[in-house]
């Protein structure tokens, strides 16, 4: 049985599972006898989705079946290894690849060659077969080319018999599906004969600047049609990361912001003089399966004209006070004003909540004026005896993460 830790911390055993951030929080896994079609526009793969599916259960001891007509089984596992997610024995593959192109494929014991692959029979015999031999989950690697080599009436009948095998075994079934502009006839019967649909798709204006994927139906979960679009990136190592573009850091000057985004980034770059801020500093969150990136801000008044400009296009931001210092605390409510970033998702850190003289949260809560539904999280320095006023403090991981997870949940 997987575990699951999502971003409110709790523990969930779900079997098998989707091991994407956001999906699993929502969909609580993929339950058995249900099959999921993971459908992709074309200038958007969904091969990701499938690796990543793929190892997070055979990780966690699910044994999983690939149909694999897209690629060999060789350049598969390679692929999967490129996005740090090595197969180990849980996988087994079905290889119609080799049959299609002539290759010769040598079989091993988690490797078998479908000798026809344009043999009608010989892929339903193969596929429906194997899922007797203990299964959690069947991934087909391409569905949509099962399409292109019969027809769509063999896919339509195909799903029938997956999900008779399905049940019967108490297994799950992921389809991978590209509409390489099929009738939207043939396409609505496909949708209807699966138990959940999830749409990748890109956002276009003359080039794809984004990615997005939604749940355009889930019949095991009750409120699956209320969920929105989800950008993401694909990053290798690392696969499918729910994707933040721009979150904002602001604050007084010195409250901390160059030390939050420091500690909460590997990659974190300033530009400083003199060990104050002039610019902005700039980081990459990898956190629980999302990728944010933290634009902070200057908290000096000569640099506000900068402000409206770094506050565009943010979708959230980190408030940064120095809990020391609460006659700064208008000037942290200005730059609220100044960012044009009144109304977005909004979480308040209380740093330095470990030096002399540092205002408890409810007295920074009350000073500052905010409604009780904003979140404030108390940040400390890591290590006190090693600050160096000319270089960002390492802030101790707890709050970090608490502080993550408050802004995270917000904006999905």
């Amino acid at each position: 049985m997987a575990e699951y830790k999502g971003l409110d911390g709790n523990e969930e055993d779900i079997d098998p599972y989707f091991g994407i951030a956001k999906l699993d929080e929502q969909l609580k896994g993929i339950p058995e006898k249900k099959i999921v079609l993971i459908s992709a526009s074309p200038s958007v793969g969904n091969e990701v989705f499938g690796y990543q599916i793929i190892h997070k259960n055979i990780t966690s001891g699910v044994k999983v079946l690939v149909f694999l007509n897209r690629t060999s089984p060789q350049s598969y596992l390679t692929d999967m290894k490129d996005y740090d997610f090595p197969a180990n024995d849980n996988l087994f593959i079905l290889d119609a690849y080799s049959g299609i192109t002539g290759i010769k494929s040598d079989e091993t014991d988690h490797i078998k060659v479908i000798n026809n692959p344009y043999d009608i029979e010989e892929v339903k015999s193969k596929v429906i077969g194997a899922l007797g031999n203990g299964y959690g989950l069947i991934v087909i690697d391409s569905f949509s080319l099962l399409a292109d080599f019969f027809n769509f009436p063999f896919v339509l009948s195909f799903i029938d018999e997956i999900k008779n095998a399905v049940v019967s075994h108490n297994s799950a079934a992921v389809l991978l599906f590209t509409d390489w502009g099929y009738e939207k006839e043939n396409v609505d019967k496909l949708l209807s004969k699966v138990n959940s649909t999830i749409e990748v798709k890109g956002i276009e204006k003359r080039v794809i600047f984004g990615q997005y994927f939604a749940v355009l139906k889930c019949d095991w979960v009750k409120e699956a049609n209320a969920l929105s679009s989800v950008l993401f990136k694909a990053i290798k190592p690392g696969g499918i990361k729910v994707y933040f573009p721009k979150i904002l850091v602001t604050g007084p000057t010195d409250a901390g912001k160059s030390s939050f985004i420091h500690s909460a980034s590997k990659d974190a770059v300033s530009v400083d003089k003199l060990g104050g801020t002039i610019a902005l500093d700039h980081g990459s969150v990898d956190f629980k399966g999302y990728r944010a990136d933290l634009f902070g801000t200057p908290g000096q008044e000569r640099f506000d004209p900068l402000l409206k400009m770094l506050g565009e296009e943010a979708i959230g931001v980190f408030l940064i006070v120095d809990s020391t210092k609460p006659e700064q605390f208008p000037r942290a409510v200005e730059m609220l004003r100044k960012t044009e970033t009144y109304g977005l998702p909004v979480v308040v850190i209380a740093n330095k909540a470990d030096l002399k003289g540092a205002l408890k949260g409810e007295e920074i809560r009350e000073r500052l004026h905010l409604d009780s539904a904003i979140t404030l999280i108390q940040t400390v320095a890591e290590n006190l005896s090693t600050v160096d006023p000319n270089q960002p403090t390492k802030l101790k991981s707890e709050g970090i993460n608490e502080a993550l997870s408050a802004l995270f949940k917000q904006l999905t």
